[in-house]
């Protein structure tokens, strides 16, 4: 589609893209506290470990020690607390009322996504040890506000336009799609850990290297990088909740429940191409708003 039909399709429903510009300008709010309240709060209490850590191991084992501990964190802590509605049986609040879990498909799902967790932790540190300069690693340099806005910005630009391709790829090629991404798609209503049930190929060039190119693109301090890759465990594990707690409006959830709609994250991408759809229930309640 040429760039001046693209423009005309955007503005046509400014509404609703206004209202994903707020959504991706809030999370990038959000993203940024999230890295001040680490570097001003917790980063002190953590220095004395941190150092002696990198001091006592090689680099590698260092940063994955980071990216497991941003995953036990981001993805099975919070992913827990946002299971448990799920796992109750609770009604209220699902986006999908008439879907409830199925245990017995994530008792047996468990052991890819515990898989896919790790191989993903290992696939972001192997490319944050050798592909960040050796600043990036001093822990008496740490960013100050521009830079984390300029950073948490890139990331996040980055992270929706590589994320969308590769994900809406996943469903235009039928040779991929049944290869590869229809394993994520058996979760017709997800539950937040089901955000890493998916083919390993998926889960390390699908899902994690779009969140690490931009770090890499922007020689990142280790410090954002890490804060970064658990905050978007925290969203992802949110977003595949099947709950109206998730802070997207219910958009991946509708993407699980019809396929071929919601390819992004904020939904940006989604717009310039015509795939933006939100759940009846969300529509439903702008309208009345």
């Amino acid at each position: 589609m040429a760039g001046p039909q693209l423009t005309a399709k955007l503005f046509s429903r400014h509404g609703a893209v206004w209202a994903t510009f707020g959504h991706a300008g809030a999370s990038l709010v959000g993203m940024l506290l999230v890295q001040r309240v680490f570097l001003d709060m917790l980063l002190p209490h953590l220095l004395p470990a941190l150092e002696a850590m990198f001091a006592s191991s090689s680099r590698f084992m260092a940063v994955s020690n980071l990216c497991g501990l941003a995953g036990a964190i981001g993805f099975w802590g919070f992913g827990s607390i946002f299971a448990v509605p799920a796992l109750v049986g609770c009604k209220r609040w699902k986006i999908q009322p008439l879907r409830s879990l199925d245990r017995r498909m994530l008792l047996q799902s468990l052991p890819l996504m515990l898989f896919n967790s790790a191989a993903g932790g290992i696939f972001a540190a192997v490319l944050l040890t050798w592909g960040l300069p050796d600043v990036a690693f001093d822990w008496h340099e740490c960013p100050g506000v521009g830079t984390l806005v300029r950073d948490t910005a890139v990331f996040m630009l980055v992270n929706e336009v590589l994320f969308f391709y590769m994900h809406r790829f996943l469903h235009v090629n039928k040779r991929a799609y049944q290869t590869i991404h229809k394993v994520h798609h058996k979760w017709t209503a997800p539950i937040s850990f089901a955000a890493v049930y998916a083919h390993p190929l998926e889960v390390l060039f699908g899902n994690a290297l779009p969140l690490l190119v931009g770090p890499l693109l922007c020689r990142s301090h280790i410090s954002t990088a890490t804060v970064w890759l658990f905050a978007y465990q925290v969203h992802t594990t949110c977003t595949h909740s099947g709950f109206w707690f998730c802070d997207d409006n219910g958009m991946h959830d509708e993407h699980h429940a019809k396929f071929n709609v919601n390819f992004g994250v904020h939904g940006i991408m989604d717009h310039l191409y015509g795939t933006f759809k939100l759940p009846e229930a969300s529509v439903t309640a702008a309208k009345q708003a």
